[in-house]
């Protein structure tokens, strides 16, 4: 049998990160929660995750700073993240910083789970590829 995979998520939102945990968890997946983008780094240099799962508005560490982070680690840069977040920017963001996924809030915990699945089955997106929006 397969090891389950391995998510990162970066929510600080208690409620929003435990529903979106229990989830994927019910659908085979190891999820480590983190409440901010500090967190979140440290998780992932100690566990290589195969996916981050990151909100942009965090406190301690934004989205933005985790993400000008993970693309600056060797060991982190060529795992996939999906963004999820109520921001306004959000696909400029995920344009930005190569992301490849978006979760506009509130999304369905199906939906969140199905673009997983997506990424995780194409983590290399192709060279002109865009962004998976949910």
């Amino acid at each position: 049998m397969a090891e389950p995979r391995r998510v990162v998520l970066a929510e600080d939102d208690g409620a929003v990160r435990s529903a979106v945990a229990d989830y994927l968890q019910s659908a085979g997946f190891e999820v480590v929660q983190t409440a901010n983008g500090a967190e979140a780094i440290n998780a992932a240099r100690s566990g290589s995750p195969d996916l981050l799962i990151l909100d942009l508005e965090m406190p301690v560490m934004s989205g933005r700073e985790v993400l000008e982070a993970w693309r600056g680690d060797e060991s982190l840069r060529r795992t996939p993240i999906v963004l999820i977040s109520g921001a306004a920017d959000l696909t400029a963001a995920a344009h930005e910083y190569g992301v490849r996924a978006t979760l506009a809030k509130p999304f369905d915990l199906d939906v969140l789970t199905a673009v997983v699945e997506q990424v995780l089955a194409h983590p290399e997106p192709p060279p002109d590829s865009e962004t998976i929006a949910g």
